[in-house]
């Protein structure tokens, strides 16, 4: 497969950002396009009623174009986007309309059984629904002596 698109979702946690630097290392080639999706809680509409939410999204958009600009001469083109709603959904959604064929997201800390907890909730049911090929990074604790 030639993986000429691949998405990665971005939370800013250390999987996802493990996810992304796999990305970096594994698939960063000229002939493929990148996609940085962050999901956020809330509407648009309150962030703008409210500094500190208004704040923070503008953070959030800061930390997601420096990813986005990092060795971005590697890629065909990068892609970030923010977008309000629940993530798999928005991962599912982006993966679709994109014509998305690889989809990178980090093991995480989930909220329900032991498949949900080895994986992450939003990893677990994502990887589940999506209909292209999911790659599942997993964070190592650092080598001895590191």
């Amino acid at each position: 497969m030639s993986f000429g698109c691949i998405l990665v979702p971005i939370d800013f946690s250390d999987g996802s950002l493990t996810a992304y630097q796999t990305a970096l290392d594994l698939f960063a080639s000229p002939d493929r396009s990148l996609i940085l999706l962050h999901a956020f809680e809330g509407r648009v509409s309150d962030l703008a009623q409210d500094q500190l939410g208004r704040n923070a999204l503008e953070e959030k958009k800061r930390q997601l174009a420096s990813l986005g600009n990092r060795r971005k001469s590697d890629w065909k083109e990068v892609t970030t986007i923010i977008e309000p709603g629940q993530a798999t959904d928005l991962i599912i959604s982006t993966a679709r309309s994109m014509a998305v064929e690889l989809v990178i997201m980090g093991a995480g800390v989930g909220d329900g059984g032991l498949v949900q907890g080895l994986f992450g909730s939003t990893t677990y049911n994502a990887a589940r629904k999506l209909k292209c090929s999911v790659l599942i990074t997993k964070n190592l604790p650092p080598a001895q002596g590191s």
